[in-house]
């Protein structure tokens, strides 16, 4: 006889039990006949057999109807008997369960070629078993694909979660442009339902027209281009058009999505314009008013204010000119904050960018201190200032208008003019220390007030924040007071300056400096620092006035001011200004 049967029965009998799934044959008593090895390690516990059990002991939710010799329902089966994977629940030997995925198909004469070499095989390979009936099952675990799906199904939820709550619409498109995924937003934005857009060409929906109505091709879109070079669009003021017809102002993203190295879509997220439109309507409103319709009266009050002021007859009683001189101070403040609210609104808003250049960071502490009395008025305060010569590229105008409003701040003095409470300490000086950090400038500002003006903070944070800056605020221990701490980043070539630059400059360390008196009459405007505001026009009285300047050692002047260390001159504590003896 020959041994080729055999050798080919020993070979499927291998190939069977190398099968990754369980396979198991039952015959029409449903009693298990046949097990390959995966289904010996699968379904066996230690001490007990597999074979020769009952098949509903094993799969408890098996169709008992499916067993050879029962009455079966064709209607449900497949060609050749074959049953549809069906989950359910298995037991092992011992009583464990654990999820499973069945396939069954029946092994009759004539059903299939494969019956009498898979009969043999086992018979040959395993107990001896022939018979004329079997039941197959393929029984795959899902114990870890299950894990994998809930896995999938829970990041599944959590983006569908993410969708829904984002304020942006996001729509998804396959490689045809066709709708795959819509959030409530874009629904809503664009008047749509979702079901309204699914699997439809997105172009000719929403994005088939110009803002001015001319048409715009698919093949000009931000979409089609991303959908044929993969690449990242963001543009600012396109349209889409509503399902009313009406064209709806976006800002638009498209983004390419990759299946590894193919391209299968993209997604197009958007925002909805309107509102800040209808609120930049609105800032362009506010702008008219605080720069036309206030600040011209005030200006020309404070001209008014300021002819009186002088006084060229000498008809005034001092103590006139006295609130004159106070009232002029005052409408000076409110132009000054005025016009800085104004800028940085511009500055916010984009209409104006910041005019970076390589300055010098003392004339910016210096600028910043002068712009700082003018906000709180003349002789309310004296300050201690360090600043090193340190080389930076920035606006330094603007971070001289962030440093007035700090020092303001923790000066306890509003933008109205008026002292907050919340006073820590019963000195007044206010510290203004400089210092480079590696790529970065220091600048720390500590007063005996806590701060929190509503102007002040939110213009020098906001000047701050357009320099790629940081703006922290620190308790001061003991004192009751806070401390601003701001860095900004220097440019590539910014630095300290060589020493025989530094040399030039007069002494920058740290001096005290008395608080200004109330302006006087007569004094002609000192000059400041090169592309700076005017650094000395309130730090320098005026010698008429017979008041003590920063450097003299004459009487206290009617403010409360003090006199400075004597044969100290203010340019010492803010260069580019000088005393009242120039």
């Amino acid at each position: 006889m020959s041994s080729r049967p055999s050798r080919g029965t020993a070979r499927l009998a291998a190939i069977l039990d190398a099968l990754p799934d369980a396979l198991l044959l039952v015959n029409c008593n449903g009693t298990v006949v046949n097990a390959n090895t995966i289904a010996l390690e699968t379904f066996e516990s230690p001490g007990t057999a597999l074979v020769g059990r009952g098949l509903l002991d094993l799969l408890p939710a098996f169709d008992s109807k499916r067993i050879p010799g029962s009455m079966r329902r064709p209607d449900e089966d497949d060609e050749g008997g074959r049953t549809k994977p069906t989950r359910m629940v298995a037991r092992r030997t011992d009583g464990s369960e654990f999820p499973v995925e069945v396939t069954s198909a029946n092994l009759e004469d004539g059903r299939t070629p494969y019956e009498s070499a898979f009969e043999a095989a086992y018979a040959d390979h395993h107990n001896g078993y022939t018979g004329d009936e079997l039941l197959m099952l393929v029984v795959r675990d899902l114990t870890g694909t299950l894990d994998t799906e809930a896995e999938l199904a829970r990041q599944q939820r959590q983006t569908e979660m993410i969708l829904r709550a984002a304020a942006e619409g996001v729509v998804g498109v396959d490689n045809d442009g066709k709708v795959v995924l819509v959030n409530p937003s874009a629904a809503q934005i664009l008047g749509y339902r979702a079901s309204d857009l699914g699997g439809k060409e997105l172009h000719p929906l929403v994005q088939h027209s110009r803002a001015d109505g001319t048409p715009l091709p698919y093949e000009d879109s931000p979409l089609a281009d991303t959908l044929k070079s993969g690449l990242k669009h963001r543009v600012r003021g396109q349209v889409l058009w509503a399902k009313d017809g009406r064209p709806v102002p976006v800002d638009l993203t498209t983004a390419p999505v990759r299946d590894g190295d193919q391209l299968v879509g993209a997604v197009m997220t958007f925002t909805d314009r309107r509102p800040y439109d209808s609120l930049a309507a609105r800032h362009a409103q506010l702008q008219a008013v605080l720069g036309e319709s206030l600040r011209g009266p005030l200006e020309q009050l404070r001209g008014e204010l300021g002819g009186l002021a002088a006084d060229p007859a000498g008809q005034l009683w001092p103590e006139a000119n006295q609130i004159l001189h106070h009232l002029t101070a005052g409408y000076s403040r409110m132009t000054t904050l005025v016009d800085n609210v104004l800028a940085y609104q511009r500055l916010d808003a984009g209409q104006d960018r910041l005019e970076r250049a390589t300055v010098s960071l003392d004339a910016v502490v210096a600028a910043g201190v002068e712009g700082a009395i003018e906000l709180i008025g003349p002789g309310r305060a004296q300050f201690a200032v360090h600043a090193p010569p340190i080389e930076a590229e920035v606006d330094g105008q603007r971070l001289a208008t962030a440093l007035a409003h700090l020092i303001a701040d923790v000066a306890g003095v509003d933008s109205t003019g008026n002292t907050m409470a919340g006073g820590g300490s019963g000195d007044s000086t206010i510290v203004v220390a400089a210092a480079q950090r590696g790529e970065s400038v220091r600048i720390e500002v500590r007063g005996p007030f806590t701060g929190g003006d509503p102007v002040h903070g939110p213009i020098a944070r906001g000047i701050v924040r357009r320099h790629g800056g940081v703006l922290q605020t620190h308790e001061v221990p003991g004192a009751g007071g806070s401390a601003f701490v701001l860095e900004v980043p220097l440019a590539a070539a910014a630095g300290s300056r060589p020493a025989a630059e530094r040399d030039k400059d007069a002494d920058t360390g740290t001096t005290v400096m008395p608080a200004p008196s109330a302006p006087g009459r007569g004094t002609p405007d000192a000059p400041g620092a090169p592309g700076m505001p005017n650094a000395s026009a309130s730090a320098a009285p005026d010698a008429s006035d017979g008041r003590g300047g920063p450097g003299g050692r004459n009487d206290q002047d009617s403010q409360g001011g003090r006199g400075g260390p004597a044969g100290q001159d203010a340019s010492a504590a803010v260069p580019g200004a000088r005393g009242a003896s120039d």
